[in-house]
């Protein structure tokens, strides 16, 4: 929700520029696991407790992963490897971030169980979404957008690294979200569905 609705600003101010001065020459693939490393440097800052560090990390993973698909579609060259490489660079990061926030706080077990959970049914939605549905966006693959996006998550990645004694409503919070996402988004595939008929 976030992230479609100021993409295109953030696109011009922050990456157009590294794209004119030389990103569109390195390879799409090679961003994005630098992206998926540098989540996974966060989790281990989180995971020790260096929560300045581990949100620092955590940006500059969620930067390379927009600035991926910029490079690819630049360049021309996004491929169904590459697409496949992202949802599981991204899926892997926010994994990596949930796990963290559990080994630093053992109380936070099962609402960090409950945040896999939502974020697996919420992924798997968003898959068969993009499977079955006809409709094309300028990704390689139908984007079905929700309220709960990367740049959503992040925010409430964020608040349960700094609000650590918040952490267990954030992250009840951001269950309840992701699966209304989860919801909503099957809602409108079952809608467009019976339109199709």
């Amino acid at each position: 929700m976030i992230e479609s609705s100021l993409r295109p600003l953030f696109q011009r101010v922050f990456i157009q520029p590294l794209l004119h001065i030389g990103a569109r020459h390195l390879p799409a693939n090679a961003i994005t696991i630098a992206s998926l490393i540098t989540g996974f440097i966060s989790a281990c800052f989180l995971s020790a407790e260096f929560n300045l560090m581990a949100i620092l990390w955590l940006l500059i993973s969620g930067y390379l992963d927009i600035l991926d698909g910029s490079v690819a579609r630049m360049q021309n060259n996004s491929t169904h490897f590459g697409t496949v490489l992202d949802i599981l660079s991204d899926r892997l990061v926010e994994s990596f971030i949930v796990i963290a926030l559990f080994i630093r706080d053992p109380n936070l077990a099962f609402v960090c169980l409950l945040m896999m959970m939502s974020m697996l049914v919420c992924v798997s939605s968003f898959l068969l979404v993009g499977i079955f549905s006809e409709k094309q966006s300028e990704k390689s693959f139908y984007y079905s957008p929700g309220l709960m996006e990367r740049a959503e998550a992040f925010i409430f990645f964020i608040a349960m690294i700094i609000f650590n004694q918040f952490s267990l409503i954030i992250g009840i919070v951001f269950t309840l979200l992701v699966l209304w996402t989860t919801g909503v988004r099957v809602y409108q595939f079952y809608k467009q569905s019976n339109e199709n008929k």
